[in-house]
């Protein structure tokens, strides 16, 4: 009989964990990083929470951390092909023997307090880099702020990108019921750095910062200067001015992440880190972020985009992008998402650039019934059909399509993953 790899065996245990669902609260993980001597507290961390932006404007923090010298950690969510792509140091994921020796070293306490997969990813991680002997981590939280496994840092900074309408059933219905959520990363006395809210979640962050003693530092309209044709983004603030930079991802919402990354490194300067003006601008043209606008080109095929917008916000983004980087073009979508979203709203941002849709199933038991999306949804004039899967819908496309034509796979990080793993 032949034996499954000790990696294979300790990822099937990890992703086992699923099992007990999405689990909103603190005591598990704190008693099991307690146990395990709390590796979170023996390195610096920022935490971000946001509802889109988060994960871009932490790669882009932590690539400006690597590029100041310090050893750091990323810590994002989901992944696209691999769980390792979530704990990185220093922009190398966690190697399969890390990942193999954690759960032998853990996995009978793991299973004793019936850790859920994102607290099991979220221990290993920590304790990853505190055996990476890192320095400094930025740390994206999962689902909200509050209840999230990563609120058990104490940071040296917190943030909050933007707020808007996302998993409402388990936020809340509305924007301040979101931002309390959010804001729950906030700790008393702590600095926190707030994107470009709208007013009622600008509130809330301003009031729990209020009542914690939270020094709070706002982005603004008036921190920065977008030239799109360019690609430039000119930052300014209280005087100082760091221009000409460039960010290596694509979109103009990237420019408000880099700016608010910026901020926060200002921020960080002047709580003591070692941050020249030379290793923010290194930092955001150095920055690596996969599916977010992602433009591949190869030899005698269509261009392709892949982007992993996922919620209407998000999709607005990528089609204000689109726009933006090709403008009066239309292109082929394949697109998949999951359930309790607002399908219409994405489906109408995605109709202004598709010359055509094609919808897939996602792999996941997340993934939205296709006839039952198809039957709740207006697509307007644009030709629409599905497809089986994303291997079938693909392959339809290449044979008639020229490569002149645009293909953009747009959805759900577990869609872009998935043609990641596939064709990428």
């Amino acid at each position: 009989m032949k034996l499954k790899h000790p990696y294979v065996s300790a990822e099937k245990f990890i992703l086992s964990r699923e099992f007990f669902g999405m689990k909103l609260g603190l005591e598990n993980i704190t008693g099991f990083l307690h146990d395990i001597d709390c590796p979170q507290d023996q390195y610096g961390t920022i935490h971000l929470a946001g509802t889109n932006g988060k994960g871009s404007t932490a790669a882009m923090l932590a690539s400006i951390l690597r590029a100041s010298g310090y050893r750091t950690g990323l810590f994002t969510s989901p992944h696209l092909v691999t769980l390792r792509e979530r704990a990185q140091i220093n922009g190398r994921m966690i190697p399969r023997p890390s990942v193999t020796a954690f759960v032998k070293r853990h996995r009978r306490e793991l299973t004793r307090r019936k850790l859920s997969f994102f607290e099991v990813i979220t221990a290993m991680a920590l304790e990853h880099f505190a055996r990476g002997r890192v320095e400094v981590a930025v740390i994206e939280t999962g689902l909200g702020g509050r209840l999230d496994a990563t609120n058990v840092l104490s940071p040296l900074l917190t943030l909050t990108t933007d707020i808007s309408f996302d998993h409402i059933e388990i936020l809340g219905p509305t924007l301040a019921r979101i931002a309390r959520e959010k804001a729950g990363i906030i700790k008393p006395g702590t600095p926190h750095l707030a994107g470009l809210l709208p007013p009622e979640a600008e509130k809330v962050i301003r009031e729990r910062c209020r009542r914690l003693k939270a020094p709070l530092h706002s982005l603004s309209t008036h921190d920065f200067r977008i030239d799109t044709p360019s690609g430039r983004l000119d930052f300014i603030h209280n005087g100082s001015r760091l221009e000409r930079l460039r960010p290596g991802l694509i979109g103009r919402h990237q420019f408000t992440n880099a700016a608010l990354a910026v901020r926060a490194a200002t921020i960080l300067k002047e709580q003591g880190l070692r941050i020249t003006n030379n290793a923010i601008r290194q930092g955001l043209t150095g920055v690596k972020w996969p599916g977010r606008f992602q433009i591949i080109r190869r030899r005698g095929k269509p261009t392709l985009v892949l982007d992993v917008g996922h919620n209407a916000a998000g999709v607005r983004a990528f089609v204000d992008s689109f726009q933006t980087t090709f403008p009066d073009r239309r292109a082929h979508v394949i697109t998949g998402f999951v359930k309790a979203k607002s399908h219409q709203a994405m489906f109408d941002a995605l109709g202004e650039i598709a010359a055509d849709l094609s919808i897939v199933p996602l792999k996941t038991r997340r993934s939205i019934d296709l006839d039952e999306l198809v039957a709740k949804t207006d697509f307007g004039a644009v030709p629409f059909r599905t497809a089986g899967s994303l291997g079938v819908a693909y392959r339809r496309l290449l044979k008639s399509c020229s490569r002149d034509d645009i293909v953009i796979v747009a959805g759900s990080h577990y869609l872009v993953g998935e043609f990641i793993e596939k064709f990428g």
